[in-house]
């Protein structure tokens, strides 16, 4: 029976729908799928990297007292901040709203 749950998991673009897959096709549609996931998990990883690494270059370019930075902020007070959830990384903006989404 896990082998048919596995199967609801799986996106419809790994399922054959004309056919009833078999406990193989069901297998290696489903580690074809984690491949996938893991390979996406890793791109975002690397953006994020990416995207923190902009962000402490550009909040260190405003700590200097560089009235010419390009973040975009000039005197709206701090820029977007990074927050942690689950081992994802959100930017969250300090504006009115206090960094409540």
């Amino acid at each position: 029976m896990q082998i048919q749950e596995l199967s609801t998991l799986l996106p419809e673009i790994y399922v054959d729908s004309a056919n009833k897959p078999n406990k193989g096709v069901i297998l290696r549609k489903s580690v074809d799928y984690i491949r996938h996931l893991q390979q996406l998990v890793a791109s975002q990883n690397n953006r994020n990297q990416e995207l923190e690494a902009q962000l402490r270059s550009r909040n260190g370019a405003g700590s200097t007292g560089d009235e010419n930075n390009t973040n975009g902020v000039n005197g709206a007070g701090p820029g977007p901040q990074l927050q942690q959830d689950f081992g994802m990384m959100r930017i969250v903006s300090a504006g009115v709203n206090g960094g409540q989404n």
